[in-house]
């Protein structure tokens, strides 16, 4: 059996460092908290995301705002991940998963979905008529270490599929009315209150 070297032990610690940060993101995105999805980008790092490309503070500041304006909730998760390590760098393909939902009105829905979509609701669309949308995707990462910390320097994202449809969740019947510990925006979120050391 080979014995684990020193420079295995760093490259496990560096490549869990790594998946901390991509978990970090998930975190600040869904609770919208600006400065922990800063903390997630060195200041000169580019985000492709889409909606955006430019400066990831910038987009920071872009997407906590837009999340909150389009979306009553917003999961998303980090499933198979690959690094490749290449000492101060790390290059990751993140595969994600998310879940959000919207309602609104017409205009609301049709920027967020397009009109084919909203023609196909007919009279369903408003508060009361939430809309689920699916993705599936890959986030595209070089992370850059620096003075033994690592953050992103260049984030892509990959949508390879999504799905949409009415929502039809239930909070008030059955087992379901049970669970009313719910998230939320910022830092009224049980996690702040159960946890605050792992958000420092």
């Amino acid at each position: 059996m080979s014995k684990i070297s020193d420079a295995d032990i760093l490259e496990m610690w560096d490549r869990q460092k790594c998946a901390e940060v991509l978990s970090k993101y998930c975190r600040a995105l869904d609770r919208a908290d600006l400065p922990l999805m800063k903390s997630v980008y060195w200041e000169d790092a580019i985000d492709v995301h889409g909606v955006f490309e430019g400066n990831a503070h910038e987009f920071s500041e872009f997407i906590i705002t837009e999340i909150k304006n389009w979306f009553e909730i917003a999961t998303h998760y980090i499933c198979n991940v690959h690094m490749e390590y290449h000492g101060n760098e790390m290059y990751s393909e993140a595969y994600l998963i998310s879940y959000c939902q919207v309602a609104g009105t017409k205009e609301k829905v049709e920027t967020v979905f397009g009109p084919t979509y909203l023609s196909q609701l007919g009279d369903n669309v408003g508060e009361e008529h939430k809309q689920a949308f699916f993705m599936g995707g890959r986030y595209l990462d070089k992370l850059d270490k620096r003075d033994g910390e690592w953050r992103i320097a260049r984030r892509e994202v990959v949508m390879d599929w999504n799905e949409n449809w009415p929502a039809n969740s239930i909070l008030n019947e059955g087992m379901l009315k049970n669970l009313q510990v719910r998230g939320c925006w910022g830092k009224k979120d049980p996690v702040y209150r159960n946890k605050p050391t792992l958000l420092e």
